[in-house]
């Protein structure tokens, strides 16, 4: 048996599944479905919305008129009732399609793209999806904590929340012997997005955890294409899962 760590999927569920066996358990860290990807324009917004749309608001980030774009993607995820259902259906569709592709015992975070209720009305087979606590993997206590808390960059998805649930979130879990998130700690070299040329401001939170508790590891997710993918706070090495989508491999937590 191997424990496996996972991020940001975002719709490769076929190598997912190729990369998991029966007698696995993995941990995913979120963002499981293909809202749009920001290279071909290609996903789930673009499929029921025009292209035209969906570029107006990535060019106004891309520039760093925020609030011009948070203002787009709001006009855009309203759209008709039609095209809020429509929404839906894919996201459920998603959904499904991932489920059905776990061949093994999963722990489930959910990340900023991810829609947690739809993600739990959605779940089937072995799996345990988890908003905040802690479980035990082998002789391991994983404390696990989902979504991001509101920043610069956030939009009002629905895996995202408000920084002080969030921390309350991480307060709450006492020691363990290895974090999984979806968000990253604020560690500068952590959060910085190479090709999106962005600090995704990681949280302080975790920072805090860290230096108090300071697990063998912490694994997470959210950053794309980050300066380096891993450092030490402390004891603890914090390694960025990475970006499935792209490289499709996975970690293989190693008990220490």
């Amino acid at each position: 048996m191997a424990v496996k760590i996972v991020s940001d999927i975002h719709g490769e569920y076929p190598a997912l599944a190729n990369q998991l066996r029966p007698d696995d358990t993995a941990v995913l860290l979120g963002d499981y479905l293909n809202l749009i990807d920001f290279r071909t324009l290609e996903g789930i917004l673009s499929d029921v919305y025009t292209r035209e749309q969906v570029l107006v608001a990535l060019i106004e980030f891309a520039k760093g008129r925020k609030e011009i774009a948070r203002r787009s993607i709001r006009e855009i995820a309203g759209g008709t009732s039609k095209q809020s259902r429509r929404v839906r259906e894919l996201v459920v569709q998603g959904y499904e399609e991932f489920f059905s592709s776990l061949p093994c015992r999963c722990y489930i975070l959910f990340g900023n793209t991810d829609d947690p209720a739809l993600l739990k009305k959605s779940a089937e087979g072995d799996v345990e999806i988890v908003d905040s606590g802690v479980v035990t993997i082998g002789e391991e206590r994983f404390g696990l904590i989902s979504g991001t808390p509101h920043g610069p960059w956030t939009v009002g998805l629905p895996g995202e929340m408000d920084p002080v649930l969030y921390s309350k979130s991480v307060d709450s879990l006492g020691p363990c012997d290895v974090l999984c998130t979806h968000c990253p700690p604020a560690i500068p070299e952590l959060t910085w997005d190479r090709l999106a040329n962005r600090d995704e401001e990681g949280s302080t939170a975790l920072l805090d955890y860290l230096d108090e508790y300071q697990p063998t590891r912490h694994y997470f997710g959210h950053v794309h294409n980050p300066v380096a993918s891993e450092a030490y706070r402390g004891r603890t090495r914090v390694i960025n899962a990475g970006f499935f989508k792209e490289h499709q491999t996975v970690l293989v937590h190693e008990q220490e």
